[in-house]
């Protein structure tokens, strides 16, 4: 109360004045626009525990699913599937693999184009019911090319869940508390997909009437697609909408949670941006390096967890069934270091000695994969292969959504970040081909390329930024991407 009655006599104060000494038209539109904190600090850390409560459960469960339904390939496949549809001969797996990011690259953009126009729990619901119906349609082909059609409609349904989920969260936190949320919510739904080899395996083994009914990979299929369509139907019960929307917060709460993103910056009142202003948007060249660096991630994290099974079983020696339960421990440990790490960067305020870190230790952990001899030890390198690469993929975004001040262009930002590592995706599906076979050669030299040029790009960038910051911090540029008061977060 007494911030309020405190804010309301600043602002009576300046009106007297202004009647003595008018302002300019720039000073009054800068006076209207500028964020005026009436509210507590106790009221906000309410508030934000509040939104954390409402928005990542529903996300989390419905991402964790969407990464069981595009991976649980690579669990069928081993589990029969590549003898039932032919999908072994020849390059039919990888086509299998790399159609998906077809419609994942495609329609990244336009979902988050128009998820703020319908509405964050109605659209992300039917994307959900969508890519449910089509991993249930899986388990009833019987060619391989049927698979390769409907994974085509896999990546379109899925496309607009992942840059929606981070559009969402990007516009409740504030810069320096992205980087822990982001990576929370991928790795938790990662920490339960993680588990999808196991539970493969259990379905599997279950065995009904005759027929196809008792080829196992069906059943995996079935099962996964039935549990993401009734988690897709109920799920419009629980997922947020954007804050200025969000029915779980009363008028000042919605007040509260837009306004304190811009502290000390101009006011933004959010305005859906046009066809046309969104190609602009997408001419930034900082958007390059974001997606660049999301490539590489998406390049990393797709390969290992496509073939991860496989280089355990053929590479390493293990038995079917240990190569599906050995193929979940290394996600929870990526869980614990991609958490740790986000907390530091949010904690030290710097991005960039992160991400590099992380590089470096996929690089050593590939490294060790590659050139270790006893099975337990190359095992520990795929651990820090896991960890690094998967660590990268919410940092990345953070990094990106960190260095926006716009919220209209943040998630143009996310989408073009996605789009791009759909086309890392399709990288990922192929790089490890069959005939490379066991030691997949060629790709793991080329995914460690690629994690050592993110370190020298992402460094270049973050010592650019930091000299803008600096540049501003002067006054000789005050207006970083066009608003006031923001500064990078490199």
């Amino acid at each position: 109360m007494a911030l309020k009655e405190e804010s309301s006599a600043h602002i009576e104060k300046a009106l007297a004045e202004s009647t003595q000494f008018p302002l300019s038209h720039a000073e009054q539109e800068h006076a209207a626009t500028t964020t005026v904190q009436d509210w507590t600090p106790e009221e906000e850390k309410k508030l934000v525990w509040k939104i954390d409560r409402r928005v990542f459960p529903m996300l989390c469960t419905i991402y964790a699913f969407s990464l069981l339904d595009r991976a649980n390939i690579s669990a069928a496949f081993i589990a029969g599937l590549d003898e039932d549809v032919g999908l072994a001969q020849g390059s039919r797996y990888s086509v299998a693999l790399l159609v998906f990011f077809i419609g994942y690259a495609l329609f990244e953009l336009p979902s988050n184009y128009v998820i703020r126009r319908i509405g964050a729990r109605w659209w992300l619901s039917f994307l959900a019911v969508g890519f449910g119906a089509v991993v249930l349609g899986m388990g009833f082909i019987h060619s391989w090319q049927s698979l390769v059609v409907l994974r085509t409609f896999l990546g379109f349904f899925e496309a607009g869940l992942y840059p929606g989920a981070v559009y969402i969260i990007a516009s409740f936190y504030k810069q320096y508390e992205t980087g822990k949320r982001i990576s929370f919510f991928y790795m938790s739904a990662l920490f339960a997909s993680g588990f999808g080899p196991i539970l493969a395996y259990v379905f599997s083994l279950i065995r009904h009437g005759d027929g196809i009914y008792r080829q196992g990979w069906r059943w995996i299929f079935i099962i996964e697609g039935s549990l993401t369509i009734v988690v897709g139907l109920i799920s419009p019960l629980f997922i947020a909408e954007f804050p200025e929307k969000a029915s779980f917060l009363d008028d000042r709460e919605k007040h509260i949670a837009q306004a304190r993103l811009h502290t000390n910056q101009p006011a933004q009142k959010f305005k859906h941006p046009t066809v046309k202003e969104s190609f602009k948007m997408l001419m930034d060249w900082k958007i390059l390096v974001f997606s660049f660096q999301y490539f590489v991630a998406a390049v990393s994290v797709y390969a290992l967890a496509y073939f991860q099974p496989i280089i355990l079983r053929s590479g390493m020696g293990y038995s079917y069934a240990l190569a599906q339960i050995l193929s979940s421990p290394p996600y929870v440990g990526a869980m614990i270091f991609s958490l740790t790490t986000a907390w530091l960067s949010d904690k030290i305020r710097m991005r960039w000695p992160i991400m590099c870190s992380a590089c470096l230790v996929a690089v050593t952990g590939l490294l060790i994969v590659l050139y270790a001899k006893p099975p337990g030890v190359r095992y520990f390198g795929l651990f820090l292969a896991v960890c690094g690469c998967q660590a990268n993929a919410p940092a990345s975004l953070s990094y990106g959504q960190n260095q926006t001040a716009q919220l209209g262009k943040r998630g143009v930002v996310a989408a073009a970040m996605i789009s791009v590592g759909a086309i890392g995706g399709i990288c990922g599906s192929t790089i490890f081909r069959s005939q490379d076979a066991p030691q997949y050669l060629p790709g793991m030299w080329t995914t460690i390329c690629l994690q050592l040029a993110v370190c020298v790009v992402t460094f270049a960038t973050s010592m650019h930024l930091k000299r803008l910051n600096s540049l501003a911090d002067e006054g000789i540029r005050p207006a970083l991407e066009g608003v006031e008061g923001f500064r990078y977060a490199p």
